[in-house]
């Protein structure tokens, strides 16, 4: 990875370049993504890891560093606890990881796109530390759901 690419990703404070802002793309007939290419030069060479949303109908995509950082943390649980094992189990098990072709695009699995419902359009959203993928009739009741930028200041205590 370039050290370009390594400074947007790590940044000065050893934070990751956030994702921000929403896309919306089609998956093409192959049922492939294109990731917009600001955000694939954050998430660098290395691909992107894929997984489903956590109690959400959406997929989550996760850089490198983000995953490492998962990963590592997961490693200090407890082989003798059943609970942490099916953790383990369970995060790696729906996990994938997704190489970008030429064109910018990642192909996800079938299985992953029924979960979240995604089969034309798609609503890429940045999520700071990753990108969520919906479809965009779910990701429209999800924001008229949530209080919003008010809420969310009040919840930082900005």
């Amino acid at each position: 990875m370039s050290s370009e690419i390594t400074q947007r990703l790590v940044g000065s404070s050893g934070a990751q370049a956030p994702f921000m802002g929403k896309h919306a793309h089609k998956l093409d007939p192959k049922k492939r993504l294109t990731i917009p290419s600001a955000w694939r030069e954050v998430m660098g060479e290395g691909g992107v890891y894929v997984m489903p949303g956590i109690e959400r109908a959406c997929l989550t995509l996760m850089p490198q560093p983000v995953m490492s950082e998962l990963m590592s943390r997961m490693q200090g649980l407890m082989l003798s606890n059943p609970e942490e094992m099916d953790l383990m189990l369970t995060v790696a098990s729906e996990s994938d990881h997704l190489a970008f072709d030429a064109q910018g695009r990642i192909r996800i699995k079938d299985e992953h796109l029924a979960y979240a419902g995604l089969e034309g359009e798609v609503v890429l959203a940045g999520a700071i530390n990753r990108i969520e993928l919906w479809e965009p009739n779910q990701f429209a009741a999800r924001s008229e759901g949530t209080a919003g930028l008010a809420a969310a200041a009040r919840a930082l205590r900005m």
